[in-house]
């Protein structure tokens, strides 16, 4: 009877010391999302660590400077109330956008795609953003988006945007200076006129894109999903 209680007693302290060992685990991984990592923004840490965890990165201060033109004016600015995660390959940061971005909107913030660029093997990545806005077009405001090559400028960008998004609904994935990618919400009604609008204002979409409106007008209605490249 004694030796059972003392096996007893064994079991229970292991039991213990893997029950601290556990909370003591967790705890010092919710403290490595210390408030210096967050670079200013107000967002759950135990959220930032699944997306740092998610994306195989490191989390690093935005830091982003901005040169805008409208009407004629420069304007230069950095953001750099914010994080990034570098050099994430398309599939995964696709991923993340997909998974966390409500969660980073309801939080007062968010998170798109930016900076597109390629590997040696011509792989493609893209930065993956937190920023400190929630509302998308304020997003490409402070971006800059703007086709220069074609004299639109960022106020030209936002304009016509926001009228297309009245009647389709965009969710935006890609924010950049040149590139804008995004969800639809729902389909044009007249498809062949909207092509037709969306290749005025951005020719470069089949020029050096689709190669045709018909391959357009396929990809619209099997994916439901929106970009403008001003190359």
């Amino acid at each position: 009877m004694k030796n059972t209680l003392l096996i007893l007693l064994f079991v229970l302290s292991c039991i213990s010391c893997q029950s601290q060992n556990g909370n003591t685990t967790h705890a010092s991984t919710e403290a490595a999302i210390a408030d210096s990592d967050k670079n200013g923004l107000s967002i759950d840490s135990g959220l930032l660590l699944q997306i740092k965890e998610a994306s195989g990165k490191s989390i690093e201060p935005l830091q982003r400077d901005v040169w805008k033109y409208n009407g004629g004016k420069e304007e230069h600015y950095v953001l750099d109330t914010g994080v990034i995660f570098k050099f994430v390959d398309e599939h995964t940061a696709q991923q993340l956008f997909r998974t966390y971005h409500q969660a980073v909107i309801k939080g007062g913030n968010y998170l798109f795609l930016t900076n597109m660029d390629f590997d040696d093997s011509y792989r493609s990545y893209y930065d993956v953003v937190i920023i400190n806005e929630p509302d998308p077009f304020k997003v490409i405001s402070l971006i800059g988006t703007e086709g220069v090559n074609y004299n639109l400028s960022n106020a030209d960008v936002l304009n016509q945007l926001k009228a297309w998004h009245e009647k389709l609904g965009f969710t935006f994935e890609v924010i950049d200076i040149v590139r804008i990618h995004a969800y639809m919400d729902h389909l044009p009604a007249d498809m062949a006129a909207f092509t037709e609008e969306v290749y005025a204002f951005c020719p470069d979409v089949i020029d050096q894109g689709y190669g045709s409106m018909p391959d357009m007008i396929s990809d619209y209605r099997q994916n439901k999903y929106f970009w403008l490249w001003w190359d």
